[in-house]
């Protein structure tokens, strides 16, 4: 018995370490499980194939973590969709949140986002980020949401359109901190 649980011990860690990043400190996964849902814009050439990315800012510490986003087997961010996602976040004092893409073996690299919610049900707590534009295949800076709102977690089961009163407003006023056009924008350099 207890060398079953030693095998099983060590195919847990294995698993685990090969979803540490690569090139960043090791995260022990301690948070909590949070649901992740992002909506690709419905426009021409809006989904993408390539590898996308979800990156967390965190208040304590400047800290930041950084998820590959895929769901095995399916295929994900396809034009006018939603995607859902599982993701362990080491800490919820979650101040913004970040976008981008890195190429792969495909045509089809470009990435339009209109917004991604993140919630946890254990601590009833839900994040809103309106981006609304094209994503920039760029991992520092990232592609960060134009508007970052904390809401009732009641709320976050159907977000309101982007032109909705919002509740709670965190701390970036994206206008300036942009780091891309619009979503009518689309920049045909992005290859």
């Amino acid at each position: 018995m207890f060398h079953s649980f030693l095998i099983y011990s060590l195919l847990v860690t294995i698993v685990f370490c090969q979803f540490a990043p690569t090139n960043e400190t090791i995260v022990h996964h301690d948070g909590r499980l949070w649901d992740v849902v992002i909506e690709t814009c419905d426009k021409d050439g809006a989904g993408t194939d390539a590898a996308a990315y979800l990156k967390i800012f965190y208040e304590s510490g400047h800290d930041s973590e950084t998820f590959h986003l895929d769901n095995p087997g399916r295929n994900d961010f396809e034009q006018g969709s939603r995607d859902h996602f599982k993701i362990f976040f080491k800490q919820s004092d979650i101040v913004n949140m970040g976008l981008f893409w890195w190429p792969g073996f495909s045509l089809s690299q470009s990435w339009c986002v209109n917004w991604v919610l993140l919630l946890n049900s254990d601590t009833e707590a839900c994040f809103e980020g309106i981006f609304e534009k094209w994503i920039l295949h760029y991992r520092d800076p990232p592609t960060y949401a134009t508007r970052f709102h904390r809401l009732r977690y009641a709320d976050c089961v159907r977000p309101g359109p982007s032109t909705a009163e919002r509740r709670t407003y965190l701390r970036y006023d994206d206008i300036v901190r942009n780091s891309g056009g619009t979503a009518n924008d689309k920049n045909d350099d992005d290859d």
